[in-house]
């Protein structure tokens, strides 16, 4: 088990069992990577796992160890066990559709002239059962990792 965290609040978060959860999810940016540091593709599909490019990099920057005990002159053979071994995981193609929200697309502003009140606030009522249905579900991921009921 690893280690948990109080909450301002009071909850117990265990940091380790939420990290393991959302592992493969992808992470929050630009650099198209998942939250374990593997490189993505289309529809989340795993091109590069994370020893795999560590790996890369330290072929390519011998002198870049990460250990620094290792960085010696002599020519005695290093231990491979400390590299991790570069292997490919097989992960079952998701459609783009299960891994992507669909975002409704910002158009012009409404004209209020062809739409009614009641429309409008018809609109509203959804996005914000949505929106509550959103928080729920994040608020669902945040209990199972703390252990709350």
């Amino acid at each position: 088990m690893g280690k948990t965290y109080r909450t301002m609040q009071g909850r117990q978060i265990d940091m380790e069992k939420l990290r393991a959860q959302n592992e493969l999810m992808p992470a929050v940016g630009n650099m198209k990577v998942n939250a374990r540091g593997d490189e993505i593709g289309p529809g989340g599909k795993i091109l590069r796992t994370r020893e795999q490019i560590m790996g890369e990099y330290y072929e390519a920057n011998p002198n870049a160890t990460p250990d620094p005990n290792a960085n010696k002159k002599d020519n005695t053979v290093t231990n491979q066990s400390a590299i991790p071994p570069t292997t490919t995981l097989k992960i079952e193609d998701t459609s783009v559709n299960d891994v992507v929200e669909n975002v409704d697309e910002v158009k012009d502003e409404p004209k209020m002239k062809d739409e009614t009140l009641a429309k409008v606030e018809e609109k509203v009522a959804e996005k914000t059962i949505e929106a509550v249905q959103r928080a729920r579900r994040r608020r669902s991921g945040i209990e199972d990792a703390t252990g709350e009921k």
